[in-house]
């Protein structure tokens, strides 16, 4: 704790307490920041979760695009070399080997009933009534299976992507927010420095004018005539705060009341506080 000539003269209760604000802006500043940030961390975990958890989305829509992909090979929109992977992809479904048998084999038995064998439009018809087949029976409705995935793959990929994109937009407001928490508490922090160093600036201030001005008054003091004793003319202003009565025969007077003085004093008794 400051003392009293380090208090009047040098500011010392002002910068006493300016430090202990300086040492609470500082304490503030830790625990807002540590507070702040700590909140961050567990938003943005909640929201990474969140992110997460479409991936299994993304994933199934990645898989029925594979589908649009194929179908828009079949389309002959990659061209050629899309086309032949698409032909390939046909031939290597389940149903495609057994249709084929099946209306070969039914070929083979009209034929032989007929006693068609060695007939060139039979050939022909052969190779139309297999084809008729797997188009009708396996290829469109195959066709039409690979555009529904394709369409059901988009609406997956969507969905992922606007959850997601919702998520890192949340981590972005977090962030923004989070930054600005950040600057607040800066900013409170450096009012009250400003403020702590107003209040030590002030009582630097006060000390030096009361420092001054008892200066002043001893000066008064030296300067003062002495009559047969002690003249507390100039002491007044330090010591008495009143009206000095001059010199007395034996001693002197003077009337208290500023910094030490407590009353009149006579004789060679002088009473301070």
């Amino acid at each position: 704790m400051a003392g009293f000539f380090d208090t009047l003269f040098g500011g010392g209760a002002e910068e006493e307490a300016a430090a202990k604000n300086r040492a609470l802006a500082s304490q503030y500043q830790t625990d807002a920041l540590g507070y702040l940030k700590s909140g961050y961390d567990t938003g943005t975990s909640a929201i990474n979760s969140g992110i997460s958890a479409y991936a299994p989305l993304a994933a199934l829509g990645s898989k029925y695009n594979a589908a649009g992909d194929t179908w828009l090979n079949a389309l002959g929109v990659n061209g050629p070399e899309g086309n032949a992977k698409a032909t390939a992809a046909f031939q290597t479904t389940p149903g495609y080997d057994i249709t084929q048998k099946a209306a070969l084999d039914a070929i083979d038995r009209r034929r032989a009933i007929g006693g068609m064998y060695a007939s060139g439009n039979a050939d022909l018809d052969t190779g139309n009534a297999v084809t008729g087949m797997l188009y009708n029976t396996q290829y469109a409705p195959w066709m039409a299976g690979l555009q529904s995935a394709a369409g059901m793959g988009g609406q997956y990929t969507a969905g992922a992507a606007q959850g997601q994109q919702q998520g890192y937009s949340s981590l972005a407001s977090l962030a923004q927010q989070y930054g600005l928490n950040q600057s607040n508490v800066a900013n409170n922090t450096m009012g009250t420095n400003v403020a702590a160093n107003n209040l030590q600036a002030a009582g630097e201030a006060a000390g030096a004018k009361n420092l001054l001005g008892a200066g002043l008054s001893l000066a008064g003091m030296v300067a003062a005539p002495f009559t047969g004793g002690l003249s507390l003319g100039s002491l007044g202003g330090l010591f008495g705060g009143g009206t000095p009565t001059g010199a007395t025969t034996g001693g002197y007077s003077s009337t208290g009341g500023n910094l030490f003085g407590s009353g009149t004093v006579g004789g060679l008794r002088y009473t301070a506080y």
